[in-house]
């Protein structure tokens, strides 16, 4: 999956804001603790945005998606959660007549044989 580096930024906040949500959830969990103490002494970048203390959520957003033999689809992606539980579902879906929509249906079709 290729990422604009606006999308890169923004999906890496939304996995450190998940990571505060949980330890607010959770906030006896011994392994979640460990796990935030090794992310933050081996990534500078994820002990600076862990020390902004930003709580949110995934929000909807677009992503582009490079497939091998039909090349770049930039995708709607929906994260759709089940209040009260850690269950989340990730969505894509392409706009209605796109050229996303196109190759999504024509992989529809030919799955996984190669178009070469």
């Amino acid at each position: 999956m290729a990422q604009t580096p606006e999308q890169a930024a923004a999906f890496t906040r939304a996995m450190v804001t998940d990571l505060r949500a949980a330890t607010a959830r959770y906030p006896n969990d011994a392994d979640l603790r460990a796990l935030i103490q090794e992310l933050r002494t081996c990534s500078a970048r994820f002990a600076g945005l862990w020390d902004d203390h930003v709580v949110g959520f995934h929000e909807s957003n677009t992503k582009t998606i490079n497939h091998p033999e039909l090349g770049p689809m930039l995708l709607d992606c929906d994260i759709l959660t089940a209040p009260g539980s850690d269950l989340r579902l990730v969505v894509y879906t392409a706009p209605p007549d796109s050229e996303a929509a196109e190759k999504l249906r024509l992989l529809s079709v030919i799955g996984l044989q190669s178009l070469t």
